[in-house]
């Protein structure tokens, strides 16, 4: 269906794609042209330069042997920028927003004589933050953003804080733009930017990175801020830029019609449909097979994990797809929040703990944060709950079995007793019954040992046939602990031959009635004799 959609779409545009585009790429960036050499190199130029100066305040970029600084800003998807010749060639081709979602890019679009438009740099300076730095409090973050979209290039020179219009921005945010501008452009704050920005990033809290940085408190830096706007005396501040080959680091190629059409398809398409063979296209089909072709493609994508984790039966391959979104997106307060409730109900408790704090330290406001708290506080209630329930249906079963088990007991107890009398008969008048023995108290039975099983820890359970046709298992918990005698004769501890008996032996015993359901006895035998 795509397809078709772009051979329409092309077919009602004759003149859509120019005869001669060239693209030009350097690190994550990629210019699109047919306006001419100059105009494309000077836009990638402003791009890279934009991630260079960043990097360097953010403290992501290293010192090359022997060269300059290198910034190591890397973004999930490529940032590709259509440049038009004219305006009037662009016109049809405007975006909606300043970056749209494409296939296998984020897409822009401007005219080539001109500097790339301010909000364009905020989203592509807001790209580089999210997918590289920790959280930052939303007002600072949203400030660099404000403030690189001042971003001047010409070659090599780069200057940031140029003041921006009157009226751009409301009260509050133009505040915190002159924060960051007083402190980038000024030299007495200039070198301790990037240590403010890293307390930040860090988890710590503004009154923390104030002190550190600066040595004041947030509330004489706002003083100074307040004081600086009154003045409103805002400088442009030369910074220091990547030293770049325009020659030779910029790579050059020419791009041939067929990919043109496609890529200014998608700049009409608004990020609503993609090609159906791109990463965006694979994961709108929505299979385990597509999701891991989209993961072949972008493997620095995070969401075909989460769409396949939504896939999976098995609560562990869940929580592992889940993790994998959550590490490629560690901004993702949603991911996070799902992995924690998946290792709650998987009892996973201390790895959910450290998806909760991951949660946290992604939030990025106040209000997020406590819904966070409350949405774990309200999963930590209904655990409880569950758990308390849980353990009270456990022990119910456990005392119907247990009842079962002393009911089953007195039923062959008594059946046995029933038994032994009849067999017995009725005394005579002048008859008195004699004791074979007078203590311990407890139940009695008599007939012959069929057989001994020998149980761990030294316990034996003897299988006695009563003399009326019953049987009986009971418990000898401890051999040493029990009273034995042998026609007539004590014996210190009872001895028994484990196994099923060859010659059944005679036996009497005293028992109290205690049923072991997993042993399957009646009672625990507390005297025995062997008449």
């Amino acid at each position: 269906m795509f397809r078709y959609v772009f051979a329409l779409f092309l077919m009602a545009s004759p003149a859509f794609a120019a005869d001669h585009w060239i693209e030009y790429r350097i690190g994550p960036f990629r210019i699109v042209s047919d306006a001419g050499d100059k105009a494309a190199r000077d836009r990638l130029n402003e791009l890279e330069q934009l991630r260079h100066v960043l990097g360097a305040l953010l403290g992501k970029d290293t010192i090359a042997i022997g060269g300059p600084s290198l910034s190591e800003l890397k973004t999930v998807w490529p940032i590709d920028v259509v440049l038009f010749a004219s305006a009037k060639e662009y016109a049809p081709h405007a975006p909606a927003k300043p970056l749209i979602e494409g296939g296998s890019a984020m897409l822009g679009a401007w005219t080539a004589d001109q500097p790339l438009p301010r909000d364009v740099l905020r989203a592509v300076t807001r790209m580089l933050i999210d997918e590289n730095a920790g959280v930052m409090p939303e007002a600072t973050e949203t400030a660099l953003c404000d403030l690189f979209s001042t971003i001047k290039v010409v070659g090599p020179k780069v200057s940031v804080g140029t003041p921006l219009p009157a009226g751009e921005l409301p009260s509050d945010r133009l505040h915190e733009w002159a924060k960051l501008q007083m402190l980038v452009t000024k030299p007495e704050y200039g070198s301790k930017v990037r240590v403010y920005l890293n307390n930040l990033q860090g988890g710590g809290d503004l009154g923390m990175a104030t002190r550190n940085a600066f040595e004041m408190t947030p509330a004489k830096l706002n003083a100074l801020v307040d004081e600086y706007v009154r003045a409103g005396h805002f400088e442009a501040a030369s910074m220091s830029g990547e030293a770049l080959n325009r020659d030779r680091d910029f790579i050059e190629k020419p791009l041939e019609k067929p990919a043109v059409d496609v890529l200014l398809a998608e700049l009409a398409a608004g990020g609503k449909s993609f090609p159906p063979e791109s990463p965006r296209g694979l994961v709108a089909e929505g299979t385990i097979a597509s999701y891991e072709l989209a993961i072949k493609a972008n493997p620095r994508w995070g969401e075909p994990h989460f769409r396949m984790a939504e896939l999976q039966s098995n609560p562990l391959a869940r929580i592992a797809e889940l993790k994998n979104a959550a590490t490629l997106d560690p901004r993702n307060v949603g991911y996070w929040q799902t992995l924690a409730e998946a290792q709650t109900i998987a009892n996973l408790y201390a790895d959910a703990e450290k998806s909760w704090t991951a949660a946290m330290k992604a939030a990025p406001t106040d209000a997020e944060r406590a819904r966070i708290r409350q949405v774990r506080l309200d999963l930590d209630e209904k655990r409880a709950e569950w758990e308390a329930s849980e353990k009270k249906r456990i022990a119910d079963e456990q005392a119907r079995e247990l009842q079962r088990v002393k009911d089953s007991a007195a039923a062959e107890v008594h059946a046995a007793e029933a038994a032994v009398n009849k067999q017995a008969g009725e005394f005579k008048s002048a008859q008195k019954p004699v004791a074979w023995w007078d203590d311990p108290s407890g139940e009695k039975a008599e007939g012959k040992l069929a057989r001994v099983d020998c149980l761990t820890g030294g316990s034996m359970r003897l299988t006695i046939n009563l003399d009326g046709g019953h049987s009986i298992r009971l418990l000898i918990r401890d051999p040493k602990k029990i009273s034995v005698s042998s026609k007539g004769e004590a014996r210190s501890e009872a001895k028994f031959v484990c196994g099923a008996a060859r010659s059944p032996q005679k036996i009497r015993v005293v028992y109290t009635i205690n049923g072991d359901a997993k042993l399957n006895t009646v009672g625990d035998v507390a005297m025995v004799e062997f008449p």
